[in-house]
């Protein structure tokens, strides 16, 4: 469910739009018909997953706001509309930090924030 941020980030055929709103319903519409079929919905790659060369050592640097109306809502659409069953985290950092280790976007907002 991420944003293409930029026609050159290697995987942007992956992905559903440039719109936030718009990638939220379709991925909400896609969670719910996989899993109404028994089948656990994996959602990914959270979050700013914006290139694919050097995807482990790229750091997104990004804004709270920019997180918050661009990259975070299909993700939160999936977590609280369609109680999607997993979320891959990226491996690529955000803001410094390791998304598999970064305890302000894993614990305090999926888990925390969203109750994920």
């Amino acid at each position: 469910v991420n944003i293409v941020r930029t026609p050159l980030n290697g995987r942007g055929f992956e992905c559903f739009s440039e719109d936030p709103v718009l990638s939220a319903r379709i991925a909400v519409a896609y969670v719910r018909g996989v899993q109404e079929a028994g089948v656990a919905a994996t959602v990914k790659h959270y979050v700013a997953n914006d290139s694919e060369t050097e995807r482990r050592s790229y750091d997104a640097r990004v804004t709270e706001g920019v997180l918050r109306e661009l990259y975070l809502p299909p993700f939160e659409a999936c977590v609280a509309e369609a109680d999607v069953a997993l979320v891959m985290a990226a491996y690529n950092s955000v803001n410094g930090a390791f998304m598999t280790a970064n305890r302000k976007l894993l614990h305090d907002l999926l888990k925390t924030e969203w109750g994920f």
